[in-house]
């Protein structure tokens, strides 16, 4: 409860400092004689209650003031508004994700899917969409604010068999698929995430032309260059090879992201982190405040104490009269 008026309250112990000094000029006095004289009779109601008219007028005093003061209830009411991002996740499940290199023994594709199921978490506010590329991309999870249903997808997504009609890494055909599905979004900003662990060998869409398609649609490209790529000589030893980055560090410099090159799960782990906190979504918070007056709950009892207050001094006065 808050005061609309809290200068009125200043004034409250001069109030009820008069109503005892009005009260004791009010008083009888008798002599020790008559008390003695009538000390033993029964005492009357009126006597009994003697003190109830000060206790009442000084009540309805204090209860006047206070209505004055003007307390009043506030029912507080927030409004968030947000500035949406719109946010294609695209994740490499070709069959070379089921090794193992960004953590021992564990495959990449499951590491891939802790750190993302993180960011996911982290992004309440915003509407993400999960696509998933080997030969071919296939939209996995449309854009949705159910951050629960992009987590259950993710949850169950698989990587395609080795060597299989569908295994490869479109990368090209993936952008360009993902870009589609932010064609007609209305987002203040909209992001597409790429993860892969290998390099373009399908080529039936150029990296090139979705990287200038992303650009024209205002689509801001994140890609990200994962694990690392294991090569086997003629004498047929494996041995680690640099992961050509050329393509993934030209779409994000053409739609103005950022490439990431992350070999291990704790850089992959900093790497969504860092795409978190370069996309923040804007909030503003509006507070509203509705006062609802309570004044007539002190006001109508102190009126009604002021004639208790007035009938019990004045009874006396109208009994001897009547």
């Amino acid at each position: 409860m808050i005061f609309g008026e809290p200068w009125f309250l200043a004034v409250l112990l001069p109030v009820v400092a008069f109503c005892l000094w009005s009260r004791s000029r009010r008083r009888a006095v008798v002599d020790g004689g008559s008390a003695q004289v009538f000390g033993g009779l029964p005492r009357s109601w009126r006597v009994r209650t003697a003190w109830l008219p000060g206790v009442a007028l000084l009540l309805s005093a204090a209860m006047i003031v206070v209505a004055l003061a003007r307390p009043q209830e506030g029912r507080e009411e927030t409004r968030v508004l947000t500035e949406g991002i719109d946010i294609m996740l695209v994740v490499d499940i070709s069959s070379s994700m089921t090794r193992a290199g960004m953590e021992k023994g564990v495959p990449n594709i499951d590491v891939v899917r802790s750190v993302v199921t993180e960011f996911v978490g982290a992004r309440t506010d915003d509407r993400l969409g999960l696509v998933s590329f080997a030969r071919l991309p296939r939209t996995v999870c449309p854009l949705t604010l159910d951050n629960s249903a992009v987590l259950q997808h993710l949850r169950d997504l698989d990587c395609v068999q080795s060597n299989g009609p569908d295994d490869g890494t479109a990368i090209g055909a993936a952008l360009g698929h993902a870009a589609r599905k932010l064609r007609d979004s209305d987002a203040a900003s909209k992001i597409i995430v790429l993860l892969t662990d290998g390099e373009e060998n399908q080529f039936v869409v150029p990296v090139e032309d979705t990287a200038a398609l992303c650009k024209d649609l205002g689509i801001k490209v994140y890609t990200v260059g994962a694990g690392v790529v294991l090569a086997s000589d003629v004498f047929g030893n494996v041995r680690e090879a640099d992961l050509d980055t050329t393509l993934l560090e030209h779409v994000a410099e053409t739609t103005g992201g950022q490439f990431y090159r992350a070999r291990t799960a704790q850089v992959l782990e900093q790497v969504y982190e860092s795409i978190d906190e370069l996309e923040k979504t804007e909030r503003e918070d509006l507070r509203y405040t509705d006062y609802i007056d309570l004044y007539p709950w002190w006001l109508v009892p102190a009126a009604l104490l002021l004639a208790l207050e007035l009938l019990l001094h004045r009874g006396p006065y109208l009994e001897s009269t009547s």
